[in-house]
């Protein structure tokens, strides 16, 4: 007969087949793995993928739970069960701000080379015919990629990150005016410095991080000038509501941002569909959206 395959060599094969795209049989490898191992994190990590890109939301959000329950200071599954459930969870809150900070000093590189990032270039193009701005507010601003990308259409720009390390390296560029750390929809409107009017907003590969979009939208309307453009890119999605991945980043339909725009105050101008990034060398569809302030 031949060899039970060991728990690690399971989880090695799950992983591969969620690279692949094999879902059920990455579900049934990692499910191998915790019948020999039943208290591995690691193989309720990957049980949680393979069940939430597989439609088995129930069976996602206890694979998530059982695996923090073993390991406390797993921000991904604390991330990943606060978005299915909704249940507040300081660790979770620390993800994003992790997942960036520990990549941030190769994050231009590895972004614009392996993940073949161009979204700043496809706003610039965007905002080609447009008259220079006057005032830029950066959401998410991360290192500075889009600051650069339009520091000679924007007389005054200002930034908001959520990673402290990132704010650091945009500061680096020199062509923020204020820059700010910390929760985008909460800074905006209540720092003196970042109230408006702001003629131009841009979230470039933001709000895949947020899932609901309404306090962003509802920011952003409170300190856009009227005819103040707002653009923003998304991974896109069926339905009607932000749809989480196991990739931990959230996707969302047109009908939902239709919803937003409409009830925000926001006139749709233009939606330009274009892959947001590179992940197992695939590009992920996106759009890029171009909505005016009414």
């Amino acid at each position: 007969m031949p060899d039970t395959p060991t728990p690690q060599a399971l989880l090695q094969r799950g992983e591969a087949l969620l690279a692949e795209g094999a879902l059920v049989e990455a579900r049934d490898a990692f499910t191998q793995a915790l019948a020999q191992r039943p208290r591995d994190g690691a193989a309720l990590r990957g049980l949680g993928k393979a069940q939430l890109d597989l439609g088995d939301t129930a069976g996602a959000t206890a694979s998530f739970r059982q695996a923090l329950a073993i390991v406390p200071y797993d921000l991904y599954a604390a991330h990943m069960l606060a978005s299915l459930t909704g249940e507040s969870n300081a660790r979770a809150n620390g993800y994003v701000p992790d997942l960036f900070d520990t990549y941030a000093e190769s994050f231009d590189d590895h972004l614009t080379g392996a993940l073949g990032y161009r979204i700043p270039q496809v706003i610039r193009a965007v905002l080609a015919d447009h008259p220079p701005f006057a005032a830029l507010i950066d959401i998410g601003c991360g290192t500075g990629l889009v600051g650069a990308a339009l520091a000679d259409r924007v007389t005054a720009m200002d930034g908001i990150d959520i990673a402290p390390r990132m704010t650091r390296k945009a500061l680096e560029r020199g062509i923020y005016r204020h820059l700010r750390t910390g929760d985008a929809a909460a800074i905006l409107g209540s720092d003196q410095a970042l109230c408006g009017p702001y003629d131009l907003a841009i979230a470039a590969d933001v709000f895949v991080y947020l899932g609901a979009l309404e306090p962003i939208f509802a920011a952003v309307a409170s300190v856009l000038a009227p005819d103040g453009l707002f653009i923003f890119s998304v991974e896109t999605a069926e339905g009607t509501g932000p749809a989480l991945r196991s990739s931990g980043r959230f996707a969302h339909p047109d009908a939902y941002i239709d919803q937003l725009a409409a009830h925000f105050g926001f006139t749709i101008a233009a939606r330009h569909p274009h892959p947001i990034r590179n992940e197992r060398d695939n590009p992920i569809p996106g759009m890029l959206y171009r909505l005016k302030r009414n």
